[in-house]
């Protein structure tokens, strides 16, 4: 837990003062609390896509996952203020930028149409969650 700390910290320190920010990291993302959200469906078809596109073209070469068939699972950390409002999310790092690009910018539109919920606490604090997607083959 305290290298979770430490590597938030930094990315904390890394960060504009202002506006949400989203960064990869590592860590033990699964030993936040879960992220509360309201669950407004995700285009799962977009994300499948977008990532056969990236393996198609060899931007990034990920172990065992080919255009066709590829099983994605990312998690992620969140800072959340009581009213539900996200200032920084980290993103596990993957060593594939344009991977890491996409779940950032879906975790942003997801932050974007309000599927966050409010913490009710007193102050922001992190919370963790994961997007996971799947191509099986064609």
């Amino acid at each position: 837990m305290k290298r979770i700390a430490l590597i938030l910290a930094m990315a904390a320190l890394a960060a504009p003062a202002s506006g949400q920010t989203v960064q990869t990291g590592r860590g033990e993302f699964a030993k936040f609390p879960q992220l509360r959200k309201k669950n407004i469906p995700m285009d799962y078809n977009l994300l499948i896509a977008w990532t056969s596109s990236i393996l198609a073209k060899g931007e990034c070469r990920i172990r065992g996952q080919r255009p066709e068939k590829f099983d994605i699972d990312v998690p992620y950390a969140a800072l959340v203020e009581p009213d539900g409002t996200v200032k920084r999310i980290i993103i596990a790092e993957m060593g594939c930028p344009p991977l890491e690009t996409m779940v950032g910018s879906t975790i942003v539109e997801m932050v974007k149409r309000g599927d966050v919920k409010p913490t009710g606490q007193a102050q922001a604090l992190w919370f963790g969650d994961r997007i996971s997607f799947a191509r099986d083959g064609d």
